[in-house]
């Protein structure tokens, strides 16, 4: 087929990184990549959560590379990622990256990514941070709070580096050759310490705690352009478009939801229930509103219990049986699982599967409640994590919360909702709306299709 102007969709996911190419003609996607970034290291810290950015970024090379000639047609490239985390360089990183072979064990121009997932800043620690003038709090895993950590912990780090931002900003760097950090609303939001009413970091609130502000990037809205592509490369030509790095959660919910009486539900590594809202409303544990795009916000209880609960529930099983000498693969295993009978999910045991805490109440836990001496099988504690994993969602975001946003129906996106009848089928039980499962394109056809709508000029 013949494509004459195409928008290139960049996401840099919690395992993986996905390409999309965005027809800009009909919105719709004509070509789509994934590698995994198998990027976790050891970290620094035992509860931190870290990756090697080089791994990421030759992840990301690969899937430029797989298009071949299509990506002649690219006008415009807009890339999103994982929120909250953080990454640090030296401006000759981004200046080199094109000419040089990174290699993990030789740079020392980058730092790995601190992860939405690092909880090296623990309850403990957060407690003794300043209160952010902001109508969002920030919580373990979010940039400046780690920030926060680095400089009392490992002041090494901030010294080594002068540039920093989520990994996605560090990417609009790379690409438009700028040393210097630009970022979003979107992705500012998500570090804490930044009031999205005013657009600005609370400079003063961080001043007098001793933070080191130079190291905070300039602030613009979803959908500027911030740059130009430096040379062609993997036949993009030199000189398109390039938006500045936008929240993946964001561009999931935009490449999903077509109507403002729509929800989505989505459950990946993690699990958030979201719906786009005209105004900031009165705040409840587990709910927040991020910067979304025209001046709206976007609704969300975002859980950290997700798909990544039943991977440590099947990863469990696996080492159980290993341990008796027993021989099944872990895809054998989710197999099983996820072909459970009707009669097999029927269970009174109930599983809360708060594994990972949560960030508005880090200190509670997993739990299991209605134990009897015949409902600890493995089907029903399967049953009951996947169950649990929606009822949490729910006590986050209640159902009469959405009857009163005039919400009708539910969109269901993801892997684990893709492909588990029994998180559906609770969805539609604890919800009682209409649910629709979607195999929606993801977070990089969103990218890709926010900056079509936010620069319609360029493609006409």
């Amino acid at each position: 087929m013949d494509f004459e102007k195409l928008i290139l969709g960049i996401d840099i996911g919690t395992s993986s990184v996905k390409v999309s190419l965005l027809d800009s003609c009909t919105s719709k996607s004509v070509y789509a990549k994934s590698v995994p970034t198998i990027a976790k290291v050891n970290p620094s810290h035992q509860k931190g959560d870290e990756q090697d950015v080089v791994k990421i970024l030759k992840a990301m090379k690969q899937c430029l590379k797989s298009p071949g000639k299509m990506m002649e047609k690219v006008k415009a490239i807009g890339i999103c990622g994982q929120m909250h985390g953080i990454v640090f360089w030296d401006e000759k990183f981004v200046h080199n990256f094109w000419d040089t072979e990174f290699t993990s064990k030789t740079d020392k121009f980058v730092s790995n990514l601190y992860t939405w997932q690092d909880a090296r800043t623990d309850f403990q620690f957060l407690a003794k941070l300043p209160k952010p003038h902001s109508h969002l709090k920030a919580y373990s895993g979010y940039g400046c709070n780690t920030i926060f950590w680095l400089k009392e912990n490992q002041p090494e780090i901030l010294s080594s580096f002068n540039q920093c931002g989520t990994i996605q900003d560090l990417i609009v760097s790379i690409l438009c050759n700028q040393g210097k950090s630009v970022m979003s609303t979107h992705n500012a939001a998500s570090w804490g310490y930044f009031n999205v009413t005013d657009c600005s970091w609370n400079i003063d609130i961080l001043t007098e705690a001793n933070f080191p502000v130079h190291l905070l990037p300039p602030v613009v809205q979803p959908g500027i352009n911030v740059g130009t592509l430096y040379e062609t490369i993997y036949h993009i030509p030199k000189g398109v478009v390039v938006g500045v790095a936008l929240g993946d959660l964001q561009c999931s919910v935009i490449a999903t939801l077509t109507t403002m009486t729509d929800a989505v539900i989505n459950i990946s590594t993690s699990a958030q229930v979201a719906f786009i809202a005209k105004e900031i409303e009165i705040q409840c544990d587990g709910v927040e509103y991020f910067p979304y795009f025209e001046n709206h916000f976007l609704a969300v209880a975002a859980s950290l219990n997700g798909g990544n609960v039943l991977d440590s529930f099947v990863r469990s099983v696996f080492s159980w049986v290993s341990a008796l000498g027993l021989t099944i693969t872990e895809d054998e295993l989710w197999n099983r699982l996820l072909h459970l009978s009707t009669e097999e999910n029927l269970t009174p045991l109930i599983v809360n599967p708060l594994i990972f805490g949560e960030r508005h109440n880090p200190t509670t836990f997993g739990s299991l409640i209605n134990v009897t001496n015949n409902n600890l099988t493995l089907s029903e504690l399967f049953s009951g994590f996947c169950k649990g994993i929606i009822n949490n969602l729910l006590k986050m975001m209640p159902r009469e919360m959405l009857l009163k946003a005039g919400i009708q129906r539910i969109i269901g996106s993801g892997s684990v909702i893709t492909k588990n009848h029994i998180i559906k089928k609770e969805i539609e039980t604890c919800y009682n709306l209409p649910l629709s499962v979607t195999m929606s394109e993801d977070s990089a056809f969103g990218a890709a299709l926010a900056l079509l709508k936010n620069n319609p000029s360029l493609f006409n």
